[in-house]
């Protein structure tokens, strides 16, 4: 009946009924890694299991803040992460970035790649965990991004397989990479009142606003600047935003990259753009 009750706190405050029964399963998993199969068989919680869910509830339903970072984790590839507020919480978008780029590391013999905008680092600790052959350097702006990242990769036993350090992109890089990858900042400023609460009001600015038109500043910087940084036949692969394939794809040829593969996500959208040196 608690689940039932669970749920009705939302419907109250006009969630719809699939978003609360997911963030109420999220929450129920999370802390007390109870799945709706228990819920099925009879499982109960304790009193004060009841009274902490019910508080994040409240507090979810009150703030408007992610369920992501009340409860301090998020999935995914199916492994919990550490977030908070310096970090973007990880979107099943960029679950398409990293299959994408596992599959360009299965051709190259000890694959290194450099993440760009490494937030929770779920990019290079998911990569590392798919294939034992990779090794990584993975940087931010945000020193508090860094410090959470280090701790996931010490959660997830790859802290020795990733080097994670402060930069604004290239500015501290002295190595090269066979694999390039970043979910760079996307959003034009000016969208900013048109997201949702909860992406505009917690997300970390600094991962997903840009200050020119298009949204597209990020991409072009670091696809100028990364040929210094990529070995011969290296690879670049971005996340992109809505309707800005075409834009990216033109900076890439205007920077003299070859065998561009966009690759479209399950809602039918030119999600990732990837490019050879």
């Amino acid at each position: 009946m608690y689940r039932k009750a669970f749920i009705d706190l939302y419907l109250k405050d006009g969630f719809i009924f699939e978003d609360a029964k997911n963030e109420i399963d999220f929450v129920l998993e999370t802390l007390f890694n109870y799945t709706y199969k228990d819920f099925l068989l009879g499982k109960t919680l304790s009193q004060n299991q009841i009274a902490k869910t019910e508080k994040i509830i409240k507090e979810r339903i009150k703030t408007r803040r992610p369920i992501q970072q009340i409860t301090g984790q998020a999935f995914f590839y199916n492994r919990r992460f550490l977030v908070n507020e310096s970090t973007l919480i990880p979107r099943p978008e960029t679950e398409l970035l990293v299959s994408e780029v596992l599959k360009l590391s299965q051709n190259i013999e000890n694959p290194k790649i450099l993440d760009i905008g490494t937030g929770s680092g779920c990019i290079p600790i998911t990569l590392c965990l798919e294939n034992s052959k990779i090794t990584a350097h993975s940087v931010d702006i945000l020193s508090s991004a860094i410090e959470t990242a280090k701790k996931n990769a010490l959660l997830h036993n790859v802290y020795e397989k990733i080097r994670f350090f402060k930069s604004d992109l290239f500015e501290n890089i002295e190595e090269k990479y066979d694999i390039i990858v970043s979910n760079p900042p996307y959003i034009p400023l000016k969208e900013k009142e048109n997201l949702q609460v909860e992406v505009k009001d917690f997300d970390p600015p600094e991962a997903l606003f840009t200050n020119d038109e298009y949204g597209i500043e990020y991409y072009e910087k670091i696809i100028t600047e990364s040929h210094d940084y990529l070995s011969d036949n290296g690879y670049l692969a971005f996340e992109l935003g809505v309707n800005q394939c075409k834009l990216v794809e033109k900076i890439l040829k205007a920077n003299k990259y070859r065998n561009i593969n966009i690759i479209k996500d399950f809602n039918n959208i030119n999600r990732v753009i990837i490019s050879r040196k």
